[in-house]
């Protein structure tokens, strides 16, 4: 008996293993880098030396199923550069790399398993000022 549950806790150990080491698909990478960037906004947004950096850029929420968002990024990223305080964007280039990432991504190697199932461009607006 003992040995049989030894090969069945064996069994499951390996189970996870293997399931751990899967690779990520397109669509589990862009939804965790999604939450990555959200998560670094957030945290500019609560820093008292990065809130105004971040109140001059546009809101920015993510919503990898709507068309839009791929101008929104561009429009993001367009807006840090466009920027004349050199602190601000030095303080904002690590969530800059992450948009510019996912955004490569999106257009690249992921573009076949992208699916957009909506173009509503004013959805993004309503939730980015009530989320981001």
């Amino acid at each position: 008996m003992q040995l049989h549950l030894d090969l069945v806790l064996v069994l499951l150990l390996a189970t996870a293993m293997v399931a751990n080491a899967a690779p990520l698909t397109c669509y589990s990478r862009m939804l965790g880098m999604r939450k990555e960037i959200k998560n670094s906004i957030e945290n500019l947004q609560a820093e008292q030396f990065t809130k105004r950096c971040v109140a001059k850029l546009p809101n920015l929420h993510i919503d990898i199923h709507n068309s839009c968002v791929m101008s929104k990024m561009r429009n993001y990223l367009h807006a840090v550069e466009k920027m004349t305080d050199r602190h601000c964007q030095g303080m904002l280039q690590p969530t800059v790399r992450l948009i510019r990432r996912l955004y490569i991504i999106m257009v690249v190697p992921c573009k076949a398993e992208l699916v957009f199932s909506t173009n509503n461009c004013s959805a993004l607006q309503r939730t980015a000022s009530t989320t981001t």
